[in-house]
């Protein structure tokens, strides 16, 4: 069948009625479900308690005031820094706690084009040094020189801090161990004329059984649908039955990238286990290869097919002669043809009819004759 010509059975002069589907073309018509590959990477660092040379004075990084929990965490609009902490300076001889703050800048370069930059996927090996700025109670403010290592496939590595309050001098070096947090399993889709229904499974790479799980949906955007997707507030859950509730999210689909979405992800608390919420921003990444009408647009995004349109032909005997007739969609121009000769031919069109009823009349011919076939066609 011809991609938008639904063709019928024929229909012989009292012996049989038949029924039969017309196709439309377009889009992606509603399956079963498809598997997409998805990752998720926390953009805030977990940064454990720096030590200095000599065990005189140890950091640790916070973003909750009075409070320590790790993270050093993204920040917008502070060109060149792309993060910040809250800072407790603790003299170890003294037993004293120093309040502060610190900008640092992070390598956000994304080589592979997912969305996900480098530094954040765990197979990416790291060795580079930023820079940053630091204020400390009493101590005063300067500048940071921040040296990174990791090693390719390990979720924790190394960041060598060094504080100086001038160019010649530094107040501290601290080495920290830091982690990045990264997640990758499947989306499993089942896609819809106005939603797309989705079930998750993703484990934390290097994570000792860290993963979450759940069910959640997503909408085409009305002003882009087939590269702006809009995910609607839920709440998928981790290894501990623990909640990890989102509002409103997003995922754009990147043209030079044909089978990959990406957007930064908001959780109320990307880590449920601490007492307030924390690692807050995350950016997910979705590669779908599934494309099953061809067209460069994966399915996940790709528009659906509108349904089968049905139509029926029917023949009755009435009062010595025969009618034809079709039930079918209102407003299509509906094609009758007719044979003599079901195998050889000719097909003959007969009636040309705007459809305005629910089942109408195509045409009426004495029963006297030889046996007639017909076929309707739906362009």
């Amino acid at each position: 069948m011809k991609a938008g010509l639904g063709l019928l059975r024929s229909v012989r002069v009292g012996l049989w009625v038949s029924v039969a589907w017309a196709c439309l073309a377009g889009g992606v018509g509603v399956a079963s479900s498809q598997t997409a590959s998805v990752r998720f990477a926390c953009v805030s660092l977990r940064f454990h308690r720096g030590s200095e040379p000599f065990g005189l004075f140890g950091l640790e990084l916070s973003s909750l005031p009075g409070q320590v929990n790790g993270e050093l965490f993204p920040v917008f609009q502070a060109d060149p820094y792309t993060h910040a902490a809250l800072l407790t300076f603790i003299d170890e001889a003294w037993f004293l706690e120093v309040p502060g703050n610190m900008l640092l800048q992070v390598p956000m370069a994304d080589s592979d084009g997912n969305g996900i930059p480098d530094f954040f996927q765990v197979e990416n090996g790291v060795q580079a040094t930023t820079a940053g700025v630091f204020a400390l109670q009493g101590y005063g403010s300067g500048t940071v020189v921040a040296q990174w290592s990791r090693a390719p496939g390990s979720p924790t590595g190394t960041c060598r801090l060094d504080l100086k309050s001038n160019p010649f001098q530094s107040l501290a070096v601290f080495t920290h161990t830091f982690e990045v947090w990264e997640y990758r399993g499947t989306l499993e889709y089942r896609r819809n004329e106005s939603q797309i229904e989705v079930g998750l499974q993703v484990a934390r790479v290097g994570g000792e059984g860290s993963s979450w799980r759940g069910s959640a949906t997503l909408i085409p955007a009305p002003e882009d649908p087939l590269n702006q997707l809009v995910l609607l507030p839920g709440a998928w859950t981790n290894e501990l039955d623990q909640l990890m509730v989102w509002s409103t999210n997003y995922l754009f689909r990147d043209e030079r990238w044909p089978t990959n979405y990406s957007a930064l992800f908001d959780f109320q608390d990307g880590n449920p286990v601490t007492p307030e919420p924390d690692y807050l921003t995350w950016v997910w990444s979705v590669d779908d290869p599934n494309d099953n009408d061809g067209d460069g647009i994966p399915d996940l995004s790709d528009a659906v097919a509108a349904p089968p349109v049905q139509i029926r032909l029917w023949v009755r005997r009435l009062q010595g002669e025969l009618e034809v007739g079709v039930e079918g969609p209102l407003q299509r121009t509906c094609r009758l043809l007719q044979t003599t000769n079901l195998m050889t031919g000719p097909w003959v069109e007969v009636a040309s009819v705007t459809l305005t009823n629910a089942s109408q009349l195509l045409l009426r011919q004495p029963l006297q004759g030889p046996a007639r076939f017909w076929r309707a066609l739906l362009p």
